[in-house]
C-alpha cells in the first residue's frame, strides 16, 4: 500500500506541475502505472487545494460525494457538485472540478481493466457495465438509503486495502468489491431511469464506440471503422441505427464536434489549433464541418464562452 501511495503522490504532483495545460494527459506523463486505488477524497485534494485540473486517462473511476459542495466537469456534462452526487468516469473520459466548501468528505476508486484480467476476471465484467457508456449522464444524487449503501461499499474496500493481516486473496476481495459497487451503480442508475434496463448492446458496438475513441481525431470514414471490424459499411450502419437512432457517420461525426465543442469552450486554443489537434489539415474545412453539424461556426462558441 505504501509503493500506491507514492505512486498516488506523483499524480498529484503532475497535477500540479503541468495544471497550466488545457487537458493533461496522464497516460503521456510517463508515471508509473497505478492500477487500483482507493482513498478518502478529502485525504487527497488538500494537496491540490481542492482543485482537480482537466485530465484524462485509461483507469475507471466511481466517486461518491458525502459531503461537499462545487463543481464538476466530466466529458462535455458540467454539474453542480453537492451532498451525496455520485459520480462515473469512464476510461479516457475528460474531466476536471473545484472544490468550493472548505469541509468536503468522499470517496474515490480507480481501477485498470488490466486489475481485473491479472486477478482472472473476464474484461468484460467492466466494459459491459452501462454506467460506464459515454453515452449516459455520468451524475447522479442519491437518496439517502442509497448514499448509505454506496458509502458502505467504500468502507469496504478501504478496509480490505489497508488490511495488515495476510494478503492472501486480497486483490481478489478488492475486484470482488469493485464489481459489486458497479453493480449497485448500474442497478441505481436504471432505477433512477437514467439506462435502460435490460439493454444490451452487440460486441461489435462496443468494439465500435472503441475504436471511435482512439481514432476519431484521425478517421472520419465509415469505412475505415466498417473494415477494422471486419464488416460491410452497411452492416456497420445497420447497427449502430438500431442500437442509437443515429447512422454511424452522424455517431462518428457527434463525437468529433463533442471534441470541438469542449476545446472550444474549455481551452484557449484557436480555431486553427482545435482543427489540428482534430486532424483537418485545412481550418475552413474544419469551420465548414462543424457549422453544417452544429448550424454554429467555431467562432460563435467562442464568442458565446465571452459573454
Amino acid at each position: 500500500m505504501t509503493d500506491d501511495w507514492l505512486i498516488v503522490k506523483k499524480y498529484n504532483e503532475a497535477f500540479l506541475k503541468f495544471r497550466r495545460e488545457e487537458i493533461i494527459d496522464l497516460d503521456k506523463k510517463q508515471l508509473p502505472k497505478l492500477h487500483f486505488t482507493v482513498y478518502r477524497l478529502e485525504d487527497r485534494l488538500k494537496e491540490l487545494n481542492g482543485v482537480v485540473p482537466t485530465n484524462r486517462e485509461s483507469n475507471y473511476y466511481i466517486a461518491f460525494i458525502k459531503r461537499g459542495v462545487g463543481i464538476k466537469t466530466i466529458g462535455f456534462t458540467r454539474f453542480p457538485i453537492v451532498d451525496n452526487t455520485l459520480m462515473i468516469i469512464p476510461a479516457r473520459a475528460i474531466h476536471g472540478g473545484e472544490y468550493t466548501s472548505p469541509d468536503y468528505s468522499g470517496y474515490v476508486v480507480g481501477f485498470s481493466l488490466e486489475y481485473f484480467l491479472d486477478n482472472r476476471f473476464p474484461g468484460q465484467l467492466i466494459t459491459d457495465k452501462l454506467i460506464f457508456k459515454k453515452s449516459l449522464r455520468p451524475y447522479l444524487v442519491l437518496q439517502a438509503d442509497e448514499a448509505r449503501k454506496v458509502e458502505a461499499i467504500f468502507e469496504d474496500l478501504l478496509r480490505e486495502y489497508t488490511y495488515s493481516g495476510s494478503p492472501h486473496g486480497r486483490s481478489e476481495m478488492i475486484a470482488l468489491k469493485i464489481l459489486e459497487l458497479m453493480i449497485t451503480c448500474d442497478r441505481l442508475f436504471a432505477d433512477n431511469d437514467m439506462i435502460g434496463i435490460g439493454v444490451t448492446y452487440p460486441k461489435v458496438i462496443d468494439r465500435f464506440n472503441d475504436l471511435l475513441e482512439e481514432y476519431f481525431a484521425t478517421k472520419r470514414s465509415v469505412t475505415f471503422y466498417a473494415k477494422s471490424l471486419n464488416i460491410h459499411p452497411n452492416t456497420l450502419n445497420a447497427l449502430v441505427k438500431k442500437y442509437s437512432g443515429r447512422s454511424a457517420k452522424d455517431v462518428i461525426t457527434s463525437r468529433i464536434v463533442m471534441e470541438a465543442r469542449y476545446f472550444l469552450t474549455h481551452s484557449s486554443f484557436s480555431v486553427k489549433e482545435i482543427a489540428y489537434r482534430l486532424g483537418f489539415t485545412d481550418p475552413n474545412y474544419f469551420s465548414y464541418f462543424f457549422r453544417r453539424a452544429t448550424q454554429h461556426s467555431p467562432g460563435d462558441i467562442v464568442r458565446l464562452k465571452a459573454q
